[in-house]
């Protein structure tokens, strides 16, 4: 029967979650749902619905699916929006559900550009026919990570190697691996840099997010208002690091990281989402920032700091941070770019995750292990739905 292509809306959460525990990707509850699709306050053009994705129906069934999340970005006094694709996923049967999808997100209309910071291997090489390129050109497949948990890591990457010789099938039907309690703990901080709560967030952010603009860079908004609906997300179990770095007084930068555990087999790691300083203070910031979450991650209960997306300004910063690992991956990040000022708006933009879905598709360590039979969300390879993004 032939595929229809229609909006998500709330009513086909329960059919994605399907979709995506086939593949052990995270689940999300109707909350998180709605708080994805509402997006944050100002996200998108005046008068657009909101479009938190589409899905393709075979048989009355939902078979497809890929999110939608839209921002907007600030430069040179214009407000651009962007959309960042995530989850797509297809169920095998749908054939031609994945092509479907990709060209609704592309044919988007008043945006920027369209984008994905987290493809998969599998799919790195598919959104080239959808005119998605590899982007930033010199970092798109580059990642960072921090090793705080040694024998942490160890431990992790023996549980995988045992699993994969019984059978991650087997591993998955099993109890929840490295669940443990964390206490809570006074973070160490230099004089520099002080740890915020959502409540926090004011007017002191309004004013970075300007400075930065000012300076001519094409900028994902990150206003008080935005950042606290980002520190809001109805299915994180334990609240977001913020950190914040002052000089002369006042903000200069600041860092967002969160929780994650990305399957029942690994352990919790501290996955930055946001990196941001004024761009004269960066120099200072950058380093201090993550020096900081790094030197605390332990005692957070992580056994190591991941940042996923970085641009070649990031890059040059982060080389010099002490433990820093840098990767090259597959190529992760894809970018089509849209109307007469393409080239100048993609050599003045600096993604971070933020930008991205990487923080909106992580798996929050559970607050207890998944009984028995019920939706862990966890990832794995080889499962019965084919998994692109």
């Amino acid at each position: 029967m032939s595929l229809i292509l229609r909006p998500f809306t709330l009513a086909d959460a329960p059919a994605v979650n399907a979709l995506c525990d086939q593949v052990w990707w995270p689940t999300r509850s109707l909350a998180g749902w709605r708080w994805m699709m509402d997006g944050p306050p100002g996200g998108r053009p005046a008068g657009e619905a909101a479009t938190g994705g589409w899905v393709c129906e075979q048989d009355g069934e939902v078979r497809a699916f890929l999110g939608n999340s839209i921002q907007r970005f600030d430069w040179l006094g214009a407000a651009l929006y962007g959309s960042t694709g995530h989850t797509l996923v297809a169920d095998p049967r749908a054939k031609g559900a994945a092509r479907r999808l990709l060209r609704a997100l592309v044919n988007q209309q008043n945006r920027f550009a369209v984008y994905t910071f987290n493809a998969n291997a599998l799919s790195s090489g598919f959104y080239r026919h959808y005119a998605m390129t590899p982007w930033p050109n010199a970092t798109h497949a580059v990642k960072y990570s921090w090793r705080t948990d040694l024998a942490g890591v160890a431990a992790e990457r023996l549980t995988w190697k045992l699993s994969r010789l019984t059978g991650l099938e087997a591993a998955r039907a099993g109890p929840e691996r490295f669940m443990r309690a964390v206490p809570a703990r006074r973070l160490r901080l230099p004089a520099s840099v002080t740890a915020l709560s959502v409540q926090d967030i004011g007017p002191a952010f309004d004013a970075l997010c300007a400075d930065v603009v000012a300076t001519g860079l094409c900028v994902a908004r990150r206003d008080a208002a935005t950042l606290r609906w980002r520190l809001t997300d109805p299915d994180n179990t334990r609240a977001p690091i913020l950190l914040a770095y002052e000089e002369d007084g006042r903000l200069a930068g600041y860092l967002l990281a969160q929780f994650a555990k990305q399957t029942q087999l690994d352990q919790v790691t501290l996955e930055i989402i946001d990196l941001f300083a004024l761009p004269r203070r960066s120099v200072r910031a950058i380093p201090t920032l993550v020096g900081t979450l790094v030197a605390n991650a332990r005692r957070l209960g992580a056994v190591r700091v991941r940042m996923q997306t970085i641009s070649p300004d990031m890059d040059q910063l982060l080389r010099q941070t002490p433990g820093a690992r840098r990767q090259i991956t597959h190529g992760h990040c894809h970018t089509r770019f849209y109307g007469q000022d393409a080239l100048q708006v993609s050599g003045d933009w600096r993604p971070t995750p933020y930008d991205g879905d990487y923080g909106l598709v992580l798996r929050p360590p559970p607050l207890r292990p998944p009984a028995r039979g019920e939706a862990s969300g966890a990832r794995a390879p080889g499962a019965a739905a084919e998994s692109l993004a």
